[in-house]
């Protein structure tokens, strides 16, 4: 075993409790992949890394408490037992270092409809009980375990649905209040003060209802995951740009509109709102042409968010704050140590809110420094496949977080829920093939449409290519949208075989290294997958 040579972390004090929303989105190099391509000059400082090795948890604990961070807000998901995504927290409890940092639940339950159920909430509760909420490193606030619930509204739903199915009319927020009801009542059973729930709050508005939606509901605080469109809103047509609209403005705008949300969102003292601060933000590596954009960031203009925050929370006597994402690479919300920054965003909150030691700040070591590293996963493989059967494992084929969530194979299909309906579902890339092999591409597959979003019977399954003469996004990020075949699918829950005319395609010629799929472009729709191939 390698000796742990890292220096321990030094804590930095602040007079306000600083959390940070954590997404744990790269389980694998494909995950990077899009952001190497898109975006390579935002590359971290511990490379493109991989969050299930113990000594990457490390050094974002040590850089994470050395600037203040005490704490952080992980994404979490949960979809009627299936988990995805938790490399992250698996390795968490693996790292040397993990005594200095707490991390709590940010429960996204963007799931399907239908998916919650009180015998759902009872299995997820007893996880949370059995795996983390005893274990030191769980934070609480008044010895009750934090958990931040992503939609109550789908909560809300489902509940209403299952109790309606049973003759029970509930009224909008009931539902709800019953799931967090079951899940505290079960945790006090359990020897524990209850749960901390907290609503995360989706309007660009403040709205007294939801407000109290929240509190009658049992939550017992409110967080936004990121500040874009809130600001857009807030200053909106003040203090925008020419030619800015809600889909590209300038990091300016957060600067100005933040004060003003956190003025708007502090007016209900027995439901405290976090006040967020803005970490930026910019899809391209997932949505491309359709990528939303906040430009002009710069580590002035964080620090003065910091310090504007800063200032708000000793005026009002907040003692709590959170960053959103330190880490969303993809979405192009980050302070975590990159290339582009270096440690210019962190120092700036660091600045802002912490007590400088009469010695000064730690110094920001990088495992370069020590010798250590590189963590980065080895490089995304390009298998020299041209058919596909989905016996043993994926072979290849990764999702885009966008149009599936996650991706696994069971009952020897590759199954996959997809997800909204803008950006295709799958892509892989390959050893180059000449497209002049093949005339066809057939899949076996079934879809299986959720009962609250009904196929409209006009659906299609679309494969996209890419070759050196016309790869499938440009340097500009646009997706080229002619080297595509489509046919019609059905969505009965049954498996159909499909075939997509290749040979008269003017497109397809050349060597073809990547492909992109979508089975359907149906929301919450499961596409099963038995085989795929060139003919």
């Amino acid at each position: 075993m390698t000796k742990h040579i890292i220096p321990e972390p030094i804590p930095q004090k602040s007079a306000v409790e600083i959390s940070a929303f954590y997404y744990p989105g790269t389980e694998q190099m494909a995950e990077w992949d899009q952001v190497e391509q898109t975006m390579p000059h935002i590359k971290p400082l511990l490379g493109w890394y991989d969050e299930g090795n113990p000594e990457v948890v490390d050094w974002q604990i040590k850089w994470a408490v050395e600037h203040g961070i005490s704490s952080f807000c992980v994404d979490w998901y949960w979809n009627k037992g299936v988990q995805r995504l938790d490399h992250w927290v698996k390795a968490f409890y693996r790292a040397n270092f993990r005594k200095y940092l707490k991390w709590y639940i940010m429960w996204a339950n963007h799931n399907e409809i239908g998916a919650h159920s009180t015998e759902d909430q009872i299995n997820v509760t007893r996880f949370w009980i059995d795996n983390y909420f005893r274990t030191p490193e769980y934070y609480t606030i008044d010895s009750r375990p934090v958990v931040v619930v992503w939609s109550s509204d789908n909560l809300d739903r489902d509940f209403r649905d299952e109790a309606a199915r049973k003759g029970e009319t509930l009224a909008p927020g009931e539902g709800v209040k019953r799931a967090l009801a079951l899940s505290d009542r079960m945790v006090r059973e359990a020897g524990l003060p209850g749960i901390h729930f907290i609503n995360m709050y989706h309007a660009s508005h403040y709205e007294q209802s939801i407000y109290d939606m929240a509190k009658n509901a049992g939550f017992k605080g409110q967080m936004n995951y990121n500040f874009r469109n809130e600001a857009f809103h807030t200053m909106a047509p003040d203090g925008l740009a020419p030619g800015d609209d809600i889909k590209r403005f300038s990091f300016d705008v957060l600067v100005k509109a933040a004060p003003k949300w956190w003025e708007a969102t502090s007016k209900d003292n027995d439901l405290p709102f976090w006040p967020i601060l803005p970490t930026g933000w910019d899809d391209s590596p997932r949505s491309f042409q359709m990528a939303r954009i906040v430009y002009g960031r710069t580590v002035e203009k964080f620090s003065k968010v910091c310090d504007d925050c800063r200032r708000f929370c000793e005026a009002n006597g907040v003692k709590r704050v959170i960053t959103a994402p330190v880490n969303e690479w993809q979405e192009g919300s980050y302070i975590e140590p990159n290339e582009e920054y270096g440690f210019g965003m962190v120092d700036a909150l660091r600045d802002a809110f912490c007590t400088r030691p009469a010695d000064g700040f730690p110094p920001n070591l990088t495992p370069q420094d020590l010798g250590l590293g590189p963590y980065d996963y080895p490089p995304m493989p390009h298998l020299a496949l041209t058919s596909w059967d989905f016996s043993k494992d994926v072979q290849g084929w990764y999702r885009n977080p966008y149009g599936s969530p996650h991706i696994r194979i069971a009952d020897g299909a590759l199954r996959f829920m997809r997800s909204g309906i803008e950006m295709f579902a799958l892509r892989t890339r390959i050893q180059p093939f000449a497209a002049e092999q093949f005339k066809h591409f057939t899949v076996c597959m079934k879809i299986t449409p959720n009962i609250g979003v009904p196929p409209k019977g006009d659906e299609k399954m679309t494969l996209l290519w890419g070759t050196p003469e016309n790869p499938v996004f440009s340097k500009e990020l646009v997706i080229n949208e002619n080297s595509r075949a489509s046919t019609a699918v059905i969505a009965d829950g049954e498996y159909h075989e499909y075939t997509l005319e290749l040979s008269g395609h003017p497109l397809w010629k050349g060597m073809v290294e990547e492909l992109w799929f979508d089975p359907i472009p149906l929301h919450l729709a499961y596409a099963d997958i038995r085989w795929m191939r060139f003919e």
